[in-house]
């Protein structure tokens, strides 16, 4: 028989009491929020290192790099090459005076005479409770190493670039100017500020928190001791013909005592501007010296009523429409009543029965009237639209005028008769207008005048923007062969000067506006914008130039006496110097013609240009 063991009774309660409850379910809890914080985690680092880690990459690289790095804008030459607008590199000085180890007064006198600045200034900020003085800007090379030879500590010598214009005022407007913050004001500086600051993929070195470089296997670990340049633009301008218009233009003005004077010289054939002359002019290197109605370029912002150089654009519109012919004929009494209105012409009297040739000789407004009624008001406007009349002409600077053409659903017929004659309906710019008759001149295409010639890489040479200006047709070849003709035998037949050059069949048209008053109501008594606009040769215009004089004050106010022989003087040289060969058999009888014998202003009016005039100062 078995026999079951004695159990002991403390073993046996021992075994009957319930254990202690397992901590299995704390060990899931913690696993479960640490799996929670690694998955976010995860998801953090994702988001972090994959979806954002360009952007914060890019981010980082940018707080790392040197972000005073020299780098200078590229030039701006003309057409040959020759600069017209540099960066140099310049230094700007500041001292930590409580660093110095030298006197107050020492190194005030050595700051003033190696920096050529004011000893007391100096001496005043050195002494001061600033931490940091500024001692002087823009300094060359020659004072910096003088500087350096002193070997002080508390010095702090700072290269910037520094935007120069070797030729001074010359082609001022175009170009226009740098601010102090390097953004370009006005002119190509402003309109190809991109361009010019363009320096491709640069690498930047990148500094680490005390501005010691941080070095990789991927990047280099020295850089060029040349700062890096922005795109070069070549102008279309020719340095010495822009010399030559400025010169011309800013001595007629000042003997005329003009208040503002322009000379735009193009070629009608591809629209390039070969020069561009504005009185008064300015220097880009001190623009802070002048107002903004001395740095715009009024030739493009300002908008006048052209007068009887618009006749040109009247004819050949009508002959174009076809509500004219070569042979029509107008009957000029010397007035014309259009409903409650009496027109004029500039001078008294009529012409009696007059032809095309005459209109332009004797610049009857009654003539030019008539036509201008003989178009319907919506056939004169679309002709006016399609010159480019009434719209920006899409040179490459900034701020160009639209200009003023009324909508034909408002004209009236005095308005349409006035316009006629370059009144009315129609206010425009020098630049338009130079558009506008280059159409006429080069056998009936718009096109756009621009100054760029290409844009290019200065390290490569490779031009990556050559000017394409855009072109339509406006007018047929027959009627731009005709208001050709018919403006040539204007000059050749007329009794102006304007237009004489010897040699050369040249066509074009004088203008003696009245000048409208600021609110746009009347015109000023006295006041006249005087302005010749004319092209050689004859069958191939090569040249077109306009020039306009704003109140003259001597020679009669007229565009034949203030604004031709500035004309001439342009023209007759600039052929020469471009080699356009003269017209065969072309002779100038000045006695018969009326022409006087051809002096240029620069030279017959030498005697009153001052040696700091309004052509230097700008005022």
């Amino acid at each position: 028989m078995r026999t079951t063991p004695t159990e002991f009774p403390s073993k046996r309660a021992a075994r009957n009491r319930p254990g202690p409850r397992s901590p299995l379910w704390r060990l899931r809890v913690w696993q479960l929020i640490i799996c929670c914080g690694l998955l976010a985690i995860a998801g953090r680092l994702y988001y972090l290192q994959v979806i954002k880690g360009p952007e914060l990459s890019r981010k980082a690289a940018i707080q790392r790099e040197q972000t005073n790095l020299l780098i200078h804008r590229g030039a701006i030459t003309d057409r040959h090459g020759l600069p017209l607008a540099i960066d140099t590199t310049r230094y700007d000085v500041y001292v930590h005076p409580a660093l110095l180890k030298v006197s107050m007064e020492l190194a005030a006198e050595s700051f003033a005479r190696i920096c050529h600045g004011d000893y007391k200034k100096i001496d005043h900020d050195l002494n001061g409770e600033w931490p940091v003085v500024t001692i002087a800007r823009h300094l060359g090379r020659e004072e910096v190493e003088e500087l350096q030879e002193l070997n002080w500590t508390g010095i702090d010598i700072v290269p910037r670039s520094f935007r120069h214009y070797p030729e001074g005022n010359l082609a001022s407007h175009i170009l226009g100017y740098v601010n102090m913050d390097t953004h370009g004001q006005g002119g190509i500086e402003q309109a190809q500020q991109d361009s010019l600051q363009n320096t491709g993929d640069l690498h930047r070195p990148q500094l680490d928190g005390h501005g010691r470089p941080i070095l990789n296997g991927t990047e280099a670990s020295s850089l060029d001791i040349t700062p890096p340049m922005g795109r070069h633009v070549e102008l279309t301008i020719d340095n010495y013909l822009q010399h030559l218009a400025e010169k011309e233009l800013s001595a007629m003005c000042i003997h005329s005592h003009s208040l503002r004077g322009c000379a735009i010289l193009t070629d009608p054939q591809t629209g390039e501007i070969l020069a561009w002359a504005n009185y008064p002019n300015y220097d880009p290197n001190q623009y802070t010296k002048y107002g903004f109605e001395v740095t715009k370029n009024w030739a493009m912002v300002d908008v006048y009523q052209p007068g009887s150089t618009f006749k040109v654009i009247t004819v050949a519109s009508a002959l174009d429409l076809g509500v004219i012919k070569p042979t029509s004929r107008f009957v000029d009494n010397g007035s014309l009543r259009v409903g409650n209105r009496t027109l004029h012409n500039h001078e008294p009297g009529g012409h009696g029965v007059i032809d095309l040739l005459h209109l332009f000789i004797h610049s009857s407004n009654v003539a030019s009237a008539q036509i201008g009624l003989l178009m319907t008001p919506l056939q004169f406007y679309t002709k006016l639209s399609e010159f480019g009349l009434g719209s920006r002409t899409g040179i490459e600077l900034a701020g160009e005028s639209k200009g003023i053409l009324l909508n034909h659903k408002y004209w009236k017929p005095i308005d349409q008769a006035t316009t006629g004659f370059g009144q009315g309906a129609i206010a425009v710019t020098p630049l338009q207008l130079v558009q506008a008759v280059g159409a006429v001149a080069n056998g009936g295409t718009k096109i756009t005048p621009h100054m760029i010639r290409r844009i290019y890489d200065p390290r490569t040479g490779v031009t990556e923007k050559w000017s394409e200006p855009p072109k339509a047709r406006v007018i047929s070849a027959e009627t731009s062969r005709l208001v050709r003709h018919l403006l040539c035998e204007n000059v050749a037949n007329g009794t102006q000067m304007a237009g004489k050059v010897p040699g050369y069949r040249v066509g074009g048209k004088t203008g003696t506006a009245q000048k409208v008053t600021a609110n746009g109501r009347g015109y000023i008594a006295g006041c006249t914008i005087a302005s010749f606009i004319g092209f050689l040769p004859e069958n191939n215009p090569q040249l077109l130039c306009i020039v306009v004089v704003d109140s003259p004050q001597t020679d009669g106010r007229w565009g034949n006496t203030i604004a031709g022989p500035v004309f001439n003087s342009i023209c007759v040289e600039a052929a020469r110097y471009l080699g356009i060969p003269p017209n065969c058999g072309i002779e100038l009888n000045s006695k018969k013609k009326g022409a006087d014998t051809f002096v240029s202003p620069s030279v017959k009016y030498a005697a009153e240009i001052p040696r700091k005039g309004p052509e230097s100062d700008g005022r």
